[in-house]
């Protein structure tokens, strides 16, 4: 089942060596042994953190497929099912079932073939003889798409949207990209530079490192999308969903936001600078130490949402709520409309008086 308590510290570290893409090798002699037994630790940690034992999603499950068979993972074995006769039907038969992890479907000899899995795949094969149309279809989670060798994408590749225009590649510089499915996807360091992508999905995607200056990414899709140190400066980016993303160290300087949906997003230590977050719903996203000088915040919504030691000098928060949320350490300077901003039940709130850091024309902190 999906994790139910917080990853350790060491995750980051063991995801990088997980990485299937190419395949990480280390040394302890040319490493070190305390790295060596850092990554044991954290990849002991993910092990705790889920296995194959602890069953498969059953509940709003996301299917991510590769042309080919699938390839059993060591020690595991598959069992196949003849009455589907479809790839929808043969998901739906492992869907419910928590031992099943994913399906292997194909056209064998004229003979819908079904093969469900017990453990998440390795990777998948070519194409091989007698058999067509073969897919292996993973359900979406963070053990099966790191135990993955290989891209994913929604649903058989090209069925959903033309694999010409669609192809994911490193350079996407000014391509069409509108209303393309690149869900979980494995596009680092792709250059997406003044691309469309306008209703584009990104969703579980990692994008280690993107760059997407000056993109139109309007209405895109970035739910639990790992983006951390990417580029969106200038992008376009309004009526986004980016609910639970990663956007952690990320530049992002005359972003445009507007109406985004940030609920539970982290843009830690993010680089915000007049930015446009007007009527964003932020409710417990994380803005640790983020730069959000001269941002545009009139009307958004931030409750619950964490902003220690960010900067919002010169920052316009007319009409914004910061209820319930965590302002202790931030800086406020020159900014406008201050006296219309909602700080109710916040912790760190500055008092009334603060006002006067309105009038300042360098940041003050309204705590001394």
């Amino acid at each position: 089942g999906a994790p139910t308590h917080a990853l350790p510290v060491s995750f980051p570290l063991a995801l990088w060596f997980l990485q299937p893409m190419p395949r990480r090798f280390f040394s302890a002699s040319a490493f070190g042994g305390s790295l060596a037994v850092a990554v044991c630790t954290a990849l002991v940690h993910l092990a705790r953190a889920q296995s194959a034992k602890d069953g498969a999603p059953t509940q709003g499950v996301i299917w991510l497929s590769s042309p080919g068979d699938c390839i059993l993972a060591a020690g595991t074995h598959s069992r196949v099912t003849w009455g589907a006769e479809t790839l929808p039907k043969c998901q739906e038969i492992c869907e419910k079932d928590r031992k099943c992890w994913a399906v292997d479907f194909s056209t064998y000899n004229s003979y819908p073939r079904c093969k469900l899995l017990i453990a998440p795949p390795a990777g998948a094969t070519p194409k091989q003889a007698g058999i067509s149309e073969a897919t292996c279809s993973i359900k979406a989670s963070q053990l099966s798409r790191y135990a993955f060798n290989g891209r994913l994408g929604s649903g058989a590749m090209g069925s959903h949207t033309p694999v010409a225009r669609c192809m994911a590649t490193f350079n996407m510089q000014a391509g069409d990209y509108n209303g393309c499915d690149f869900q979980g996807l494995k596009m680092s360091g792709t250059d997406f530079s003044k691309a469309s992508g306008v209703g584009t999905t990104f969703s579980f995607a990692t994008l280690l490192g993107f760059q997407a200056r000056e993109s139109n990414l309007r209405g895109a899709m970035f739910e639990r999308t790992e983006a951390q140190t990417s580029k969106f400066d200038f992008a376009d980016m309004s009526d986004s969903m980016c609910i639970g993303a990663n956007f952690r160290d990320a530049s992002m300087e005359g972003v445009t936001l507007t109406n985004a949906k940030l609920a539970d997003a982290h843009l830690d230590g993010a680089v915000l600078t007049k930015a446009s977050l007007q009527n964003v719903d932020g409710e417990k996203a994380s803005f640790r130490n983020a730069d959000m000088t001269g941002a545009d915040l009139r009307g958004a919504r931030f409750t619950s949402a964490s902003f220690e030691g960010a900067i919002l000098f010169e920052a316009d928060v007319t009409g914004a709520s910061f209820k319930d949320a965590d302002v202790t350490g931030t800086v406020w300077g020159f900014v406008t409309g201050f006296d219309t901003v909602d700080f109710t039940g916040a912790k760190g709130a500055p008092s009334p008086d603060a006002v006067a850091c309105t009038q300042k024309a360098a940041p003050c902190n309204p705590f001394g």
